[in-house]
């Protein structure tokens, strides 16, 4: 199966179809795992799924199209700091300034403070990560729009493939995933998942497995995500996928 995705520069390119899973078993909730002090997240979908040639082979960099005016979700703000909430930037000053002047019972409790957002903010990285590996696995198109953030500065980079910019065309590159003649959902198992947040960024790394209906083995992808906090809701930004072999 081969679509066509138009560049900004006007020459339509193949876009290779990456093929991912027939499966018509209905997908039991998802849960978290703690293993061995690490995150690790499985998405259970089920038995029986089958994986063939990955996506988007031979793709070339596509630039961003144009967003629309006025369209404000998805851009970072600063809208914690203007209404007053502390955030974790403010905090730290906060904390510079206990120590220079040795209030150290002010600097004890802002250590704290820090701590428990930052545990906040990795556990809302971690659901928006959620967020996004359902859209992909149930080829839920709506849910994959909502879980990115808006603007040219977002891309995707699928396994054997080039980046792909701005929102509209990252958008194209999932719709023709989820266009595929497959069977949803697919199987997915995430391992290895880490979560790090510094502010209003933050970024998950694990390796995907995937199996389609048929196989006995799993293709194996390494994966970053980013995402952005924005209006106090994190999206996210940034997919690169990887083939990974053992």
């Amino acid at each position: 199966m081969e679509r066509r995705i138009r560049s900004t520069a006007g020459v339509s390119r193949p876009l290779p179809v990456s093929s991912h899973v027939r499966s018509s078993a209905r997908s039991p909730p998802l849960e978290y795992v703690e293993d061995k002090g690490k995150l690790r997240t499985t998405l259970y979908m089920g038995a029986g799924v089958q994986t063939r040639s990955t996506c988007l082979r031979g793709v070339t960099r596509l630039t961003a199209a144009q967003v629309k005016s006025g369209e404000a979700e998805g851009r970072p703000s600063k809208e914690s700091a203007i209404a007053g909430i502390p955030n974790e930037e403010s905090l730290w000053r906060e904390l510079e300034t206990a120590i220079q002047e040795e209030d150290y019972a002010r600097a004890a409790t802002l250590r704290d403070e820090l701590r428990v957002l930052k545990e906040d903010s990795r556990s809302a990285v971690l659901a928006a990560n959620t967020r996004f590996y359902t859209a992909f696995k149930n080829g839920d198109l709506v849910a994959m729009h909502q879980a990115w953030a808006k603007g040219d500065h977002v891309y995707v980079v699928h396994p054997s493939a080039g980046r792909i910019s701005g929102y509209e065309m990252v958008m194209q590159s999932w719709e023709m995933v989820c266009d595929a003649d497959y069977e949803f959902p697919l199987q997915i198992d995430l391992q290895d998942v880490e979560v790090h947040v510094r502010g209003d960024v933050g970024y998950v790394t694990c390796l995907e497995l995937f199996k389609t209906k048929g196989s006995s083995s799993w293709g194996k992808q390494v994966a970053t995500n980013v995402f952005e906090k924005v209006d106090g809701k994190w999206f996210i930004c940034i997919h690169h996928a990887s083939h990974f072999d053992d």
